[in-house]
């Protein structure tokens, strides 16, 4: 029995269409408790489901659970698979009919987690994962995709979802790595921000958008030892500096709720350095942590340091415990109407008060052949093009040559999606089979339809055993070109722990013996991490790295192999050369002074293409700036080969001395453009004040004076920062967030630091803290 814990925040902006104070004063206790509690879909559902077509509801458990329990809210698929469109519309539509006759008639609020699109509806499209779409350094791309995504899960009846991931992911080993946008705090915060967009619009009223959620709150990405849920070691103002801005930008681009971390930063449960959402939650508290003797002294702690909503997996007993408290904590009862107060805000903001149900007309929307289209734009714009050796790539699809393609990632359809599809660990074959509205197609499926004669494919090797490795290679000797298709069988969370990058040894036994045969190979990688491949890379004549490029992944791979499509993505993660001195790229001098060096096997932003982008002429529009100036970059790119094709554009910027070791360098701007061969344009990027700015060793955001260097491919540029006109050698940046409301102020980790959200102090705040503990028992 696997255990999962989180916290989630909502921020909730205060904007009523219903007298929320008036409604709470009409509610008993026990209808309080009941909004705080949180149940998965299996209190609810049938013992069993004869289809996907069938109403999974069980009336007498909803019943039971909405007007007795006074349940609130609902989340997980029905039997953790994924259902119809039309089969959710009835889930929603009937649960909210339960709910709606119930005393207090209050709508139920449901949640999924719509992870690379809506995985829990069969008819939906499947993204690429977030690392991989990270790739593209496309933000039109995240934008669409967070657009789709929220289109198809609201669709269904879900006004609500569990993503984007602002986890920063620095550590390769982490089984979660995949669900980011990779390593970098500036990219990951720009694409989380144009998801947030894209789902939620300017209403998330609106029956094609939904609420989304920033997960996980924080520090959750760097665990020490690298496995899931466990303990992480981060410096406060390492915290600041890589882990905090990208949630910044998701509040600020107004997403409604966050999760919190369900592990352990500094030994302390749940983390929440923003405004210490909160450190705990009910289960853990007791069983785990040890931090009350009792259940129902593990309800009180919670609830009085935030908890708001307990997402209790297979029982009722938070419900139980809190309306047993509210009879005799009077302190615990204001909490109580606090914490409710907020819950019904969020509906509130929904519009769940208004119309709860779904559209019938509406299941239409799910799975157009138009978002479907897109999906493969996506994929092409993700799958990175690693090594290209004497151009070997693009194959001729006209040449006289037999192609064998080989490896467990050649002919399956699950591990180009990963965890999240269909069903939590992705893991079920048949459903990519079976489900939806399209037929998919295999990497050796998808070149075959370009190159349809003088090609077949051997497995040799599954993801943990060798297989039929001398039928493989009695095909590989008779081939011209091996297609070697590797990786990783799909997981998610903890069951995707792993002790070591290392490929697994019936994957490198199998490339081994190919190599023998002196063939050309071209190295295929489909995974949700960097597992270690250096001497398979060594020995390849081209590389494309996929990652996890979702269910269109297999025909952009293909079109790249045969030149039908010309790559354009970049790493959105180190590539590791070996499984351990493993560094970001913007690591600290120290890491490459004396005898030290950093190796990897391909940089966070590498990624070749067909043509030739050359850069010159990098300028600047001044060379001394204080604050709060910025200055203009600029840059011309000219497409020098003979393809048709897109560049990122990627800035980077040293700071050369501070009080604080800064990185040799830190993304801080990039810009995706297209280029018809021999055709140039020239790129500008403005760079902001506090694109200078650090967090000290006081935690505090600060720019120091001093020079600074600007990159752009190979190009270099430098400016000064002066004094301030007080002759101070730095300068703390802070900023205020305009509301109308009065603020709702929430103590951080000090009252002198109340309110500082990495180092920027937001001073007029008005956002509603609303915590939910969440345990699912799988």
């Amino acid at each position: 029995m696997l255990k999962l814990a989180f916290i989630l925040a909502f921020l909730t902006v205060c904007v009523n269409s219903i007298d929320i104070d008036k409604l709470l004063q009409s509610m008993s206790n026990e209808q309080k408790c009941g909004q705080m509690t949180q149940i998965t879909f299996e209190l609810v559902q049938n013992d069993k489901q004869e289809n996907y077509d069938e109403n999974p509801v069980n009336f007498t458990k909803a019943e039971y659970a909405i007007k007795e329990k006074n349940i609130g809210s609902i989340l997980n698929a029905p039997f953790y698979v994924a259902q119809k469109a039309s089969t959710w519309q009835k889930v929603l539509q009937s649960l909210q009919n339960v709910s709606l006759s119930s005393d207090s008639k209050i709508p139920i609020l449901f949640g999924l987690d719509s992870i690379h699109g809506a995985q829990y509806i069969q008819e939906a499209v499947l993204f690429p994962h977030s690392v991989s779409m990270a790739g593209s350094f496309n933000l039109d791309i995240a934008k669409k995709v967070g657009e789709i995504t929220s289109l198809e899960t609201r669709a269904s009846g879900i006004p609500w979802n569990f993503n984007p991931v602002f986890d920063v992911g620095r550590q390769p080993l982490w089984p979660r790595i995949f669900e980011t946008y990779g390593e970098d705090t500036y990219l990951a915060g720009k694409m989380g921000e144009a998801y947030i967009h894209g789902s939620q619009g300017d209403n998330i009223k609106n029956r094609t958008k939904v609420a989304t959620c920033l997960k996980h709150y924080i520090g959750y990405s760097l665990p020490f030892n690298g496995r899931d849920r466990t303990p992480a070691l981060i410096p406060e103002n390492l915290l600041r500096e890589v882990f905090l801005p990208p949630f910044e930008k998701g509040v600020l681009a107004g997403s409604p709720t966050v999760m919190a971390n369900s592990g352990e930063v500094n030994g302390m449960p749940g983390h929440a350095n923003y405004h210490y959402l909160t450190e705990i939650l009910k289960v853990r508290l007791y069983t785990r942590d040890k931090m009350a003797e009792t259940p129902e002294e593990a309800v009180r702690i919670a609830v009085m340091a935030g908890v708001d909503m307990s997402m209790v997996p297979n029982d009722y007993s938070f419900y139980d415990h809190c309306v047993n408290l509210t009879k005799k904590d009077l302190k615990f009862m204001d909490r109580v109407n606090d914490a409710t107060r907020r819950i019904l805000k969020v509906k509130d903001q929904l519009g769940l008060f208004e119309n709860p149900y779904p559209f019938d007309e509406d299941v239409k929307k799910v799975g157009q052949n138009e978002s479907h289209e897109f999906n493969l734009e996506a994929a092409r714009e993700s799958i990175v093009l690693a090594k290209n050796e004497n151009n070997f790539l693009p194959l001729n699809e006209n040449e006289n040559k037999t192609i064998l393609v080989v490896g467990p990632s050649g002919n399956i359809l699950r591990n180009l999606n990963g965890g999240w599809s269909y069903t939590w660990q992705g893991n079920v074959e048949e459903h990519f089979r079976n489900f939806g509205l399209r037929k998919r197609s295999t990497i050796f499926d998808a070149i075959k339809q370009i190159q349809n004669s003088s090609i077949d494919y051997s497995e040799g090797s599954n993801f943990t055993h060798v297989t039929n490795l001398q039928e493989t290679l009695s095909k590989a000797n008779d081939s011209d070109i091996l297609i070697l298709t590797i990786g990783e069988d799909s997981y998610c969370e903890t069951p995707g722990n792993i002790n070591n990058l290392l490929i697994s040894e019936s994957q490198q036994q199998l490339a081994d013996e190919l190599f023998k045969l002196n063939k050309p190979v071209v190295l295929v990688y489909i995974g949700g991490r960097p597992r270690i491949i250096s001497n398979i890379v060594e020995r390849s004549n081209a590389v494309l790295i996929g990652l996890l490029p979702g269910e269109r992944g297999s025909e952009a791979i293909a079109e790249i192999l045969y030149g039908k499509y010309n790559p354009d993505a970049r790493l959105s993660i180190t590539y590791p050369l070996e499984p351990n001195g493993f560094s970001t790229y913007d690591h600290k001098p120290l890491e490459v002074f004396d005898i030290n060096v950093v190796s990897n096997l391909f940089p966070f932003g590498h990624g070749l293409s067909y043509t030739h982008f050359n850069y010159s002429n990098l300028r600047l529009s001044k060379t001394e700036i204080s604050n709060p100036d910025g200055l203009t970059v600029t840059v011309n790119v000219n497409n020098t080969g003979h393809w048709n094709g897109k560049e990122s554009v990627l800035l980077f910027l040293n700071d050369e001395c501070g009080s604080v070791t800064r990185p040799v360098k830190q993304l801080k701007g990039f810009k995706k453009i297209y280029l018809e061969k021999g055709q140039s344009t020239d790129v500008t990027f403005q760079i902001d004040f506090m694109d200078l700015s650090f967090i000290n060793m006081q935690n505090k955001r600060i720019v120091e004076a001093g020079k600074f260097n600007v990159m752009i491919g190979d190009l270099k540029a430098s400016f000064n920062v002066l004094k301030g006109s007080d002759d101070q050698d730095s300068t703390t940046i802070t900023t205020t967030v305009e509301t109308t409301q009065q603020p709702t102020t929430i103590s951080s980790t000090s009252q002198k630091n109340s309110a500082n959200f990495n180092g920027l102090r937001l001073t007029t705040i008005f956002f509603y803290i609303l915590i939910i503990s969440f345990t699912i028992i799988f």
